[in-house]
């Protein structure tokens, strides 16, 4: 089994938020799409990790996704360890993504900033063949895209920019999915948590898309660089 691209996140809902346009715009282009959520979610403040998985499941169903999973490491104790990055090893060897979407470094959750450095690593590991032999055979990512929305990194320029515009609506209706997160709580009084994170989702999309002269944008970060065929291959860009 082989994936164009996948997801690798804390939480569910995190890659609905952070690349959910992106990912509904690639699904929809016909590429082979799997997410993974390290935990359950199972520490938030509302619903349960078994409602959560529901929701998630759903919310993949939304995007075009072909195949999610979690990986049940504890919420709001993620650490980097070698026992957590070879779960993730584990996890790229049998889904085989040729580009993997991860979180930020630069994040106000600890989850969120240990979940980017052990998919990282993890990503570096899989591909030598020496290294945990019985998880499968060695495999590494072509590259890896860091989603800098709604980080503490979303006003730093980004590498790029996808236009997710045509994809908003299916993205803001994954997000949906997730209503124990979401949806008022009995008596809960005045705007939804959906309305505040979509104003905040939002926001953080016109920018990105202002800087590509679209509606909405998705901005990712590449630590290395990226490699083109010639200078013809850049789309979009402004002079």
């Amino acid at each position: 089994m082989a994936f164009d691209l996948a997801g690798f996140c804390a939480h569910p809902d995190d890659a609905e938020l952070i690349m959910g346009g992106t990912l509904a715009l690639e699904a929809g282009r016909g590429r082979k799409i799997a997410l993974v959520d390290l935990t359950r979610g199972e520490s938030g403040s509302r619903g349960t990790a078994e409602i959560r998985e529901r929701e998630a499941a759903e919310a993949a169903r939304r995007l075009g996704v072909a195949h999610r999973e979690s990986l049940r490491l504890p919420d709001g104790r993620l650490e980097v360890t070698p026992a957590y990055k070879d779960l993730v090893v584990e996890a790229l060897r049998r889904l085989r993504p040729r580009i993997v979407l991860l979180q930020h470094w630069e994040q106000r959750h600890p989850d969120h900033a240990a979940a980017s450095r052990i998919v990282y690593d993890a990503a570096f590991l899989a591909g030598l063949k020496n290294h945990r032999p019985d998880l499968g055979p060695a495999f590494r990512p072509l590259k890896l895209l860091y989603a800098v929305t709604l980080t503490e990194a979303a006003e730093a320029p980004p590498s790029f920019v996808v236009d997710v515009t045509s994809a908003w609506e299916q993205k803001v209706h994954a997000i949906a999915a997730f209503e124990s997160q979401f949806a008022p709580t009995p008596g809960e009084t005045g705007p939804s948590p959906l309305d505040r994170f979509r104003e905040a989702i939002e926001l953080s999309a016109r920018r990105h898309g202002q800087r590509i002269g679209a509606r909405y944008g998705e901005g990712f970060v590449v630590r290395e660089p990226l490699a083109l065929a010639g200078v013809a291959d850049l789309v979009g860009s402004s002079f």
